[in-house]
This record gives structure tokens, sequence and C-alpha cells, in this order.
């Protein structure tokens, strides 16, 4: 009899192992549970780094998993078969279940580490084409930073605006601009703070609640929005003051709770219009309630079923409201001003973010991506980005003037912090204006001056910890706040042709460590000694930027040193 139980017991155990063998979570749950909770997402990405499993893949064929949750130990991966409409065609799998090609595949196993094996195939593409008057900054939480576009047109403007900011950011949710015109303000969702950036996008510490984390205050926050005295309102999901909008001051002080838990259920967003106020309900048959400005409740705006979990909301000349619905029956919602439900467009699903561009267009994100499409029927226009994870959709403009730069160091191929001047095109060639920003790779990236003026030409200098200064062999103006230059497009393009050809882009000169405008033995000996001292790191020594100080890095400045390579001015 002892027998025949164990036998049985066997049995049942193989048949339950069989039954799931597929997670028994599905796609949409997952996907819910995952936005609801992130932190989820963060614990399970740990575990498959735990498990030497990858965190995400993205294959050719535009095939997405991603880890988003753990059964039994086991990460979950939600997979995307349709990068527009994610819910068709999707479903989840652990990783033994997964067939892709790793050899057309990029694998992020995490904490940096990437293949990427398709040879670039999603790599963004930046455009200029246009002066951009108006961007928009679009937070992804892959890669926790913060990408701007052009309102006009939908275009991919900068993929890092803010650089990718760890710990201070981890999923970043809804980022908008400071009342000063010059900073922004960033709701990070599992932080629990509303950190804040200055107009280059560098990071410059929490703005509220003041005095850091306080999960009395906030605890899984999502969007947030200025009242008209410039006081700021957060969403709150989880804590003491779960299903909430708290309201902070001008300096990032907790006044207290604007509006409490009635009529509110896990509110994702705020709308302010001209007489009232609009919350996006994620949960609860109280899609959207409306309140007064002073936060009394007035009515439920919308119940209908013809949409699920609201998102971002917006508000169209016309008085429409039109709602990114994230969860099935899911897409871009139209409600007229009374909250009616008028349509829903179904070309892009799993919507967080919306807005209406110049071109009269709908842009809108969702978990594979950041997409154009037509307002009247839903169709997709084009996917801008086929990579990342995207959330609100919120306007940047600045009185500064926008430098679009593009450099590339010699021997580095990493984006780098460098400091560039503006300098009078006459003898003695003063200094008018200097920003701090990012560089390298080849890739544009936007530098803000606010002392500079249009129409007047200038210098552009670019000075790098252990670069060779190099200035612009022309003295160009801004025209309508906007000017590009790219100095990898010829040596013809730095003063003095002081840019050597590197991989095919020509390059500023790596190797002035002491920073005193020539590379010279001096350079070369502090080289030296931290290679024969094996030093790890970022070090001022490493010049191709491997993480180690070693004989390739010397072997750069020796032939730039050999060759006396110095700074080249007027």
């Amino acid at each position: 009899m002892k027998q025949i139980i164990l036998v049985l017991s066997i049995i049942i155990s193989i048949c339950t192992d069989l039954v799931f063998a597929s997670p028994k979570i599905g796609l949409n749950e997952l996907l819910i549970q995952s936005e609801l909770n992130p932190q989820n997402v963060i614990s399970a990405r740990s575990e498959a780094v735990r498990q030497q499993l990858p965190v995400s893949i993205i294959t050719k064929s535009k095939i997405k998993y991603d880890v988003m949750s753990v059964e039994n130990g086991r990460p979950v991966y939600a997979v995307i078969t349709n990068f527009a409409d994610i819910f068709k065609g999707g479903y989840t799998s652990f990783y033994e279940d997964i067939k892709f090609n790793s050899a057309d595949s990029r694998i992020d196993y995490g904490n940096g580490n990437i293949k990427d094996n398709t040879n670039g195939f999603f790599n963004p593409i930046i455009s200029d084409n246009l002066p951009v008057t108006k961007y928009l900054m679009i937070p992804d939480i892959t890669t926790d930073r913060i990408y701007l576009f052009n309102a006009a047109n939908g275009d991919l403007v900068d993929t890092a605006f803010t650089p990718t900011s760890r710990p201070q950011l981890s999923t970043p949710k809804h980022a908008i601009s400071h009342f000063n015109g010059k900073d922004i303000l960033l709701a990070d969702q599992i932080t629990d703070l509303v950190q804040r950036f200055n107009s280059d996008g560098t990071y410059t510490g929490f703005f509220a609640p003041v005095g850091g984390v306080n999960n009395s205050i906030l605890d899984n926050i999502r969007g947030i929005r200025y009242r008209a005295n410039n006081n700021l309102f957060v969403t709150v999901g989880s804590g003491p003051n779960q299903n909430t909008i708290q309201e902070f001051d001008t300096a990032g002080n907790h006044i207290g709770t604007f509006i409490g838990t009635t009529n509110l259920n896990s509110p994702f967003d705020i709308l302010l219009r001209t007489g009232d106020m609009l919350i996006s309900n994620s949960s609860g048959a109280n899609r959207i309630t409306r309140f007064d400005l002073s936060g009394n409740f007035l009515s439920v705006f919308s119940s209908s079923t013809s949409f699920a979990f609201p998102q971002q909301m917006i508000e169209l000349p016309n008085g429409n409201i039109v709602v990114a619905g994230f969860s099935i029956p899911s897409g871009i919602v139209v409600l007229n001003s009374s909250g009616t439900f008028v349509k829903l467009l179904t070309g892009i699903t799993g919507n967080r973010g919306i807005y209406l561009l110049g071109n009269g267009n709908y842009l809108t994100t969702n978990g594979a991506g950041v997409h154009e499409i037509d307002s009247a029927s839903g169709s997709l226009v084009r996917s801008v980005l086929n990579t990342g994870s995207f959330q609100y959709i919120s306007e940047y403009q600045t009185a500064a003037l926008r430098l679009t730069l593009t450099i590339n160091f010699e021997a580095c191929n990493e984006q780098d912090s460098i400091t560039v001047e503006l300098r009078s095109a006459v003898s003695p060639y003063n200094l008018i204006d200097s920003s701090k920003g990012m560089g390298g790779k080849g890739i544009k990236r936007r530098i803000d001056f606010f002392t500079a003026a249009n129409s007047t030409p200038y210098y552009i200098v670019v000075k790098h910890r252990n670069s060779i200064e190099t200035w612009s062999s022309a003295t160009p103006s801004f025209t309508n706040g906007t000017l590009y230059y790219d100095f990898t497009l010829a040596n013809t393009q730095a003063f003095g042709n002081n840019l050597i050809n590197a991989g095919g882009k020509w390059s500023l000169y790596v190797g002035d460590v002491n920073q005193d405008g020539i590379v010279d033995a001096s350079d070369v000996s502090l080289v030296d000694n931290d290679a024969l001292s094996g030093v790890f790191g970022s070090a001022l020594t490493d010049l191709n930027c491997d993480g180690i100080v070693d004989v390739s890095d010397l072997s750069v400045i020796d032939n730039n040193s050999t060759n006396s390579v110095s700074v080249i001015s007027p």
C-alpha cells in the first residue's frame, strides 16, 4: 500500500510539473501587476541576474522577451510578438521554453552587460532635419533616463537628455518642466521621490519630499502636475497614503493630502482643466474621477467598459479628453468633454503616454517603444523607437539656446562628461558662455546655453578630462535658438585640422591627462605608472575606456606624444 501511495505521489508530482510547465500567470495579468508594482520587475530582474539569465532579449524578427516576475524561483518572461499591439500573440514563458537565435538578437544580462548581435539593428535614429522649438520628454524605465523628441513631428532628438542615473532613478514615470523654466522634475515610481535635474540633464538631487525618502508620505508614485500656484501634486499608489493625491509647496515641503482615498482607486495621472481636475484610476469601475480645483469630489467622469487601466490624459483644443488605455480593452481612448465615450483607437496597445503632435498625429508609448499613429483612424504611421519601455509624454520648453553637438573620442567608444565653451569670434576670443553635458560615440547631444545670443558668431570649444582641447574651425551662429555642429564629419571641422580619424569618425585626440594643452612625456609617465600598477575603474589614464590602464592605453598616448599633439587655437 505504501508503495502504491508513493507511486501515486510521484505521478501526481510529475503531472503537476507538466501542468505548470508554462507560467501560471498570463500576459495581461503579468503586465498589469508589473505596472501597478514595478518593484516586482526589479526583483525579478535581480533573480535573473543571479541565475545568469538574460533580463531582456530583443530579436531582429521583432520579438521581445522581458523578465517581469518570478514563479517558484523561476523568472517569468513577458513575450511580445507584436510591438504595436502587444497583447496580440503575446504570452508568458520560462527561459528554457524561449526559442530565439542569439546570433541575431540583442541580449541584456543586466548590470550593463549587453551583447548586441544585431549589428546595430535597433540603434536609435536621431534626427536634426528641423530646428526644434518645443521638445517632448519621455522617460524610459529600461535605461532609467529621459529621451527628447520633436513636438512637431515626433522625431527623436536626444537619447540621453538625462544620462542613465542609477541609483537615483529606478522606474522613472513622469517628467515635467520646473516652473523656473530651466530644471526638470521627474517622478520615480520605485525610489519614491520626485527627483530634480538641471537644463543639461545633470542630476541635482531630490526635490520632494524634502529630506529624502519618506514612505509615510510617498510610496509607489506615478503622475505629477503643477497647480496654478506652482504647488506640486503627486499621485500615490501604496503605503499609508495609498490612493491619494499629495501636495508639496514650491520648495518641495510636504503640505498634506490634497485628495483623500474616497473615489480614488490606484490613481495614475492628473489632468487640470479650466474649472476642474480629472484623475485616472487604474483599478475599479470608476475609470476617471472628476474633482473641483480645491480637491472636492464632483462626479465620476467615466466608467466606460470600452477601455481599461487609464494612464496619461490630455485635453484637445476642442475639449475632448484623450486617454492612454493600458490593459484590455487597450488603445487610445477619446472621450468628449463630459466624459462620454467616443471611440477607441487600437493601432497601438499597452499605452502609457499620449501627446498630440504638431502634425496632427498622436505620439504614444508602450512597453515596446514610441509610436506615431493617425489621430483619426489609429493606424500606425511609424515606430520612432522599437526598444525600451517608455512612459508619460510631457512638453519641455526652455529659454536656453540649444547646441546639438556631435563628437567622438579617439580611442574611447563611450560617452563622457564634457565642457563646451562659446568664445567670441574676434580676438582676444573672450569666453561668452560655458555649459557641461555629455558627448562621444558620434552621437548628437544637446548642450544648453543661457548667456549667448542668436545671430552672433562663436567659436565652439570642447574640453574633456583626458583629451586635447579642440576648437571649431568655423564660427557659426544660433538661429531661432538652435545650432548644429558636427566635429566628426571631417578634420576641417576643427581649427588647424586638429582631429584624428578613428573608426571612420574624425575624433578628438586623447592623452592630455594633466590638461596642460599638449600630449608629452609627463602624460606618458602618468599612464605608464598606472599601467604598471594595473589601475582599474574610471581613471584619467584609461584612454580607451575599457576599465583598466594597460599597454593599449600606452600605445595610444605614445603615438600622440611622439607627434607632440597639442591645442591649436586662433
